[in-house]
């Protein structure tokens, strides 16, 4: 035999034994989100990662990044459209540049609460909504609760005049930023990884968030009062990248798809445990006050918040919020 034809034989095996390696490697699935381990999503992500790896040995493995170690939501979609990471569960704020119409969220007192949020969701605009951003590439795969927000600060808030003049922390939001505008608050968009800095170094005086978030963060160490206002609801999007998502194995989706919706279920009944328990187990760690809001108090926060519906209106859909109205009944 030749040099030559012994090199090309060589050669030959080599790339084929490289080709069945590449073939048997497990399909990695990189999960980046911001909040602690010890949140609702921070579990879920656990979660999902314990039973992939179980139902699909050797086929699928998953590496989660809690606490924004990769990305920010402000950096993850990006990162995931660029194959960076393929699964993120941001909160539905970020996606608006994406799907305008997911702003509905961000509307102030148009939930009741989270049962009526469930039903809009497994409604068929909720499912519009959770499949609206494929033209962009990204599957929406499921929606994670994070719970309905809560305002801290050092000063008792029971009426908007009481925040007037405060500097508040919130998500990158144009309605927040609206709402708050109305009422003499000045927001500063900020990474949730930065808020307790920017709390301790007095860069903001308040902030609204989800008991689970204040807690495993210990903003409840940090702000001595709060108002259970519920204006909002924090609500995640489990996402893929949708060509990552669609070219999984035929053997491989139908699992992960089944894990999440079993994930789903457990990520949202422990938010709502947390919701009822969380309150109460902070004020054992730290002398906070819970300020429960009268009738009349609650009018005020309303008639504050919710004008910047109409003005939204435009950019969200008025077939989408009646949509939302309708799933339970709520008023203009």
């Amino acid at each position: 035999m030749t040099r030559f034809l012994l090199l090309l034989l060589l050669g030959f095996f080599v790339v084929g034994s490289g080709s069945r390696a590449e073939a048997s490697d497990p399909i990695v699935i990189r999960f980046s989100h911001v909040v602690s381990e010890q949140a609702p999503k921070g579990v879920g992500a656990l979660r999902f990662k314990e039973l992939a790896e179980a139902r699909l040995p050797g086929r699928v493995q998953v590496e989660v990044y809690p606490s924004s170690r990769k990305f920010t939501d402000e950096e993850v979609v990006p990162a995931l459209l660029f194959g960076d990471v393929e699964l993120a569960a941001p909160s539905m704020v970020i996606l608006r540049g994406y799907a305008p119409a997911l702003q509905v969220y961000e509307l102030p007192f148009l939930f009741k609460d989270v049962a009526h949020i469930r039903r809009f969701q497994a409604g068929p605009t909720g499912q519009m909504l959770l499949n609206s951003m494929l033209p962009r590439g990204i599957r929406g795969l499921g929606y994670w609760d994070g719970g309905m927000r809560v305002l801290s600060a050092n000063k008792p808030l029971h009426s908007p005049a009481d925040a007037s003049g405060l500097m508040f922390r919130t998500e990158s939001s144009q309605i927040f930023q609206r709402a708050y505008d109305r009422i003499g608050v000045v927001t500063l968009p900020l990474p949730f990884r930065l808020l307790a800095d920017a709390i301790r170094d007095g860069l903001v005086d308040g902030q609204e968030n989800s008991w689970p978030n204040i807690y495993t963060r210990g903003i409840h160490k940090l702000h001595r009062y709060y108002t259970p206002l519920h204006h909002t609801f924090l609500g995640y999007m489990v996402i893929a990248n949708d060509d990552f998502w669609t070219r999984l194995p035929a053997d491989v989706r139908p699992v992960l798809e089944e894990i999440l919706a079993e994930v789903t279920r457990e990520v949202n009944e422990l938010a709502r445990q947390e919701a009822e328990t969380l309150a109460q187990k902070a004020a054992s760690e730290a002398e906070i006050e819970v300020l429960p809001l009268n009738e009349n108090e609650l009018a005020e926060w309303r008639s504050a918040f919710t004008p910047v519906w109409r003005e939204f209106e435009p950019v969200i859909g008025a077939d989408v919020i009646e949509a939302a109205v309708a799933a339970e009944g709520a008023a203009r």
